[in-house]
């Protein structure tokens, strides 16, 4: 008997020792996406800061001149006012969709939020040229309210500020509703039905039972929409007049046209002490330990997954919806304001896409809706013209070296970071995750004067190097998702039967996430694929992406051949939808898409 006691007791020593063994290998596999972020994100904000300050003279006159210049501060009080209205915006017309959501049944919730989300698969600059289209002179609104006779000539809605607004709320939604559904499907209903049951009307009981419940969600969406609206550039900048410029446009407009970098510098630095103080504030607020970048990276892994509502649409999913526990029936949906005003809300946020795709087959010679006629004569100019297809090609190649790269260091990255334990894996996840919510005017800045003095902007390799440090993170969420999910037994009982920690990665963990791994790396390529503001930089005249050959199209002719070009993108979004459905299916079982 006490042999088998001593002989249990040894492997159970030996299984522990293996562990260690594994956990300390794994810890390293975090080491290249460590180094690249060192390289390209924490060195050239450190010398943006230096920069800031003067070096080598040492002074704080160009923070000073912003606090003071008659030009600087007022607009950057109009940033922090335009992402307050943003939020507010978001927040009205978001929360009629989150609420809708927790109140229909499993098949119309699915509906929604695959209404939701499916904009955020679609390029921003095409969303924003759709916004151009549809408030222009020629556009969907002029055009319809002269048919009605409620204008007698075209209104001036493009260029101003309230082409901002409506821009950039519509980009932000996803961000407000998401989380907001999040919080509001927790919400016990049978306190609501309690406080009916007492005599509360259904407004009283809403306003004085169930919105303060959903009160978290509505900070935390307000906090990282505000965050992500003070960083905007391209809806403000194609949207906006000269008289709408924001913060983040002046800081492009000092280095591109009037070389102030110290100045340019000093910009960002306080743009970055902005997001992280609203960062620390998000955190304080909920007393989370999470961040503004972890919820960002939720977003990220319910995008992931948004494809299932199909297959709880149309498949034996459905039947999934946990009815069994009273805490998670929902009451039957009465048309009212949730059903009208959700609806407006989803018409709203599905607009651009239906407007931009009829523009594409337009027989105009310029934007016009709706079209006189139909035509592929925009689609035969893109595929005639090199200045169109050689940009094409050059963003497919960036956009497949990113993927490799990223997913490559974002997944090993993760499994040091969640199979490995070090003293310092919440700093190695805090670096990992950086990229995500530092403003990218920022990085691009930082970037082109760090490769600008190694001579390599306009280089291939300056996108990749740049596109890689955005899209790690993008990888190592949807992974570390995935990893997270493993029984870390199998890895210990390879480990024990004399697995070589490579051994245990390539015949266990890899395996099993494979299908993470694969939806992690079309978010990579889709991450490089759409990116414009780095691109502006450091592209240059020789390597022209088409993100930044739309963004000459739009800025210089707005033809309809960009219309085109933004339903192919469309086209694009919708195929790697589908590939990660299929990913999804070879993974396993449905999962809840927001737990």
């Amino acid at each position: 008997m006490s042999l088998v006691v001593e002989e249990g007791a040894d492997h159970a020593a030996r299984g522990r020792a293996a562990g260690r063994r594994a956990r300390m290998g794994a810890s390293l596999a975090s080491l290249p996406a460590v180094l690249l972020l060192l390289g390209v994100v924490v060195a050239p904000l450190a010398l943006v800061v230096v920069l800031s300050l003067g070096w080598p003279d040492w002074t704080l006159a160009h923070f000073r001149r912003i606090g003071v210049d008659p030009v600087l501060l007022p607009i950057l009080m109009r940033t922090l006012w335009i992402a307050f209205v943003v939020t507010v915006l978001c927040a009205v017309l978001g929360y009629p969709v989150a609420y809708l959501m927790v109140r229909v049944s499993p098949g119309m919730r699915a509906i929604i939020m695959l209404m939701v989300i499916l904009p955020m698969w679609t390029s921003l600059l095409v969303r924003t040229y759709a916004w151009m289209a549809i408030l222009g002179r020629s556009g969907v609104v002029n055009s319809t309210l002269q048919t009605l006779g409620l204008t007698d000539a075209p209104m001036t809605l493009l260029y101003t500020r309230f082409a901002v607004y409506i821009g950039m709320t519509h980009v932000m939604l996803p961000f407000m509703i998401l989380p907001l559904y999040a919080v509001l499907r927790r919400i016990d209903f049978r306190l609501v039905a309690a406080a009916t049951s007492l005599g509360a009307s259904r407004t009283a009981a809403f306003f004085l039972v169930f919105f303060p419940l959903s009160l978290p969600g509505v900070l935390a969406g307000s906090i990282l929409v505000f965050i992500l609206s003070i960083g905007f550039f391209v809806t403000p900048a194609l949207l906006g007049g000269l008289s709408e410029t924001t913060f983040v446009m002046l800081i492009e407009r000092q280095v591109s046209q009037f070389f102030n970098w110290p100045l340019a510098a000093a910009m960002s630095v306080v743009l970055v002490i902005a997001t992280l103080a609203l960062v620390m504030v998000y955190n304080r607020v909920l007393a989370d330990s999470s961040s503004g970048a972890a919820l960002v990276g939720r977003l990220i892994v319910w995008a992931s997954r948004a494809s299932s509502t199909l297959g709880r649409l149309f498949g034996r999913g459905e039947g999934a919806a946990r009815v069994s526990d009273g805490r998670h029936r929902r009451p039957r949906l009465e048309l009212g304001v949730p059903a009208v005003g959700g609806g407006i809300v989803l018409a709203f946020i599905l607009a651009p896409i239906f407007v931009v795709i009829p523009l594409a087959f337009s027989s105009a010679p310029f934007l016009t809706f709706p079209p006189p006629g139909y035509s592929l004569r925009w689609f035969e100019t893109y595929f005639s013209r090199a200045d169109w297809i050689n940009p094409t090609i050059v963003s497919f190649h960036i956009g497949a070296l990113t993927m490799v790269f990223a997913t490559v260091m974002g997944t090993l990255a993760a499994i040091g970071v969640v199979q490995g334990r070090f003293a310092g894996h919440r700093i190695v996840t805090g670096l990992i995750l950086a990229p995500m919510m530092l403003p990218t005017i920022v990085l691009a800045v930082s970037l082109y004067y760090l490769f600008a003095r190694y001579g390599i902007v306009g280089t291939r390799l300056a996108l990749v190097l740049a596109h890689t440090a955005i899209a790690l993170p993008f990888v190592f969420i949807v992974v570390s998702a995935a990893l997270q999910r493993l029984d870390p037994a199998l890895a210990q009982a390879a480990a024990v039967m004399g697995a070589g920690q490579i051994d245990v990665m390539r015949r266990i963990t890899l395996p099993l996430t494979a299908p993470a791994i694969g939806v992690a790396a079309l978010f990579a390529f889709l991450a490089s694929f759409d990116e414009l503001i780095v691109a502006l930089f450091l592209a240059g005249t020789r390597t022209t992406t088409l993100p930044k050959r739309m963004w000459d199209s739009i800025r210089e002719e707005i033809d309809p051949t960009t219309a085109a070009v933004a339903t192919l993108l469309i086209g694009l979004s919708l195929l790697v939808l589908v590939l990660v459905e299929v990913l999804r299916r070879r993974s396993g079982g449905p999962e809840d898409m927001l737990r």
